[in-house]
């Protein structure tokens, strides 16, 4: 009886949680666990749950309680290594990644992995802004990007993202996952700028991204960005050829990533000297990153 209610109640709380109420799946889902302790299936739901809202103590002792009392449950496996990574927990990140399968190598310390190609969801529930970056561990990713400032992100920034490839994205024909964002894991040092640019031709912009890498500034034209509906941000657009909007008098509108102002500036003006036809408008600070 004891069990069957348990399992009334955890069902309960799976339609609680999917209508959006979460602090009362959270309870059916401890009531359940409180009548069945040794049942595994709502000792994983709380931890998925306190995952997906960010409290990464309450997922990391939810999901190891899962995983004890059912060692092949992937899912509370997985889940409970992203909430060790995110506490920095690496002895039980550890653990996790190798008790899943995956090859982690040996040794102490934070988990780092071979850098693979991913793109990132920021802020899925809501902009859902699509950035690519380098996964540094199955749980990790450092964005490449200058996203824009209305999505609270900087480059690079680490993020945590989830497991699951939720769409894809194309480079070279070659399909690469997408995973939606967890959080900021590591918020990076530096600034967002927006600029407006007058680019006469290839060999320019050749230039200013030379002069921008050498000069350890990001740089992004937003002019070529997308704005594509949630169905088909969340399977695969397609490859495209994405052509820069330009304005009447022929600027484009460009985000810079740099550590201060004044380096921003100074690449700018190199790129201006050396490069024939070029303009640039006024440098503004879109996202400071003194700001959190």
């Amino acid at each position: 009886m004891r069990q069957k209610l348990a399992e009334w109640l955890n069902q309960y709380g799976n339609g609680t949680s999917d209508a959006g109420n979460l602090r009362r799946a959270e309870r059916f889902y401890k009531l359940a666990s409180t009548l069945a302790p040794q049942w595994s299936v709502p000792w994983y739901n709380l931890g998925l749950l306190t995952k997906n809202s960010g409290r990464w103590e309450d997922s990391l002792r939810f999901n190891q309680r899962a995983l004890s009392l059912n060692p092949s449950d992937e899912g509370a496996c997985w889940n409970l290594a992203i909430a060790a990574t995110a506490l920095h927990d690496w002895p039980e990140a550890r653990r996790a990644w190798k008790h899943y399968g995956i090859d982690i190598g040996e040794g102490a310390g934070e988990v780092m992995t071979p850098a693979v190609t991913a793109c990132v969801r920021l802020n899925p529930r809501s902009s859902g802004e699509v950035v690519w970056g380098e996964r540094l561990d199955p749980a990790r990713l450092v964005i490449l990007n200058v996203p824009l400032p209305e999505s609270r992100h900087r480059f690079r920034d680490i993020v945590l993202n989830d497991g699951a490839e939720n769409g894809t994205r194309v480079v070279n024909g070659v399909q690469v996952p997408v995973f939606d964002e967890l959080g900021v894991w590591r918020a990076s040092e530096y600034s967002t700028l927006r600029v407006r640019l007058l680019v006469p031709n290839d060999e320019s912009e050749r230039q200013l991204l030379q002069i921008c890498d050498a000069s350890e500034i990001g740089i992004e034209d937003w002019s070529t960005l997308r704005i594509i509906c949630d169905e088909c941000s969340r399977g695969n657009p397609g490859p495209h050829d994405c052509k820069a909007r330009e304005s009447e008098d022929g600027t484009r509108n460009f985000g810079l990533a740099a550590k201060n102002y004044e380096e921003a500036v100074r690449a700018l003006r190199k790129w201006a000297t050396i490069s024939e036809g070029t303009h640039f408008g006024d440098l503004e600070t879109v996202f400071d990153a003194r700001v959190h």
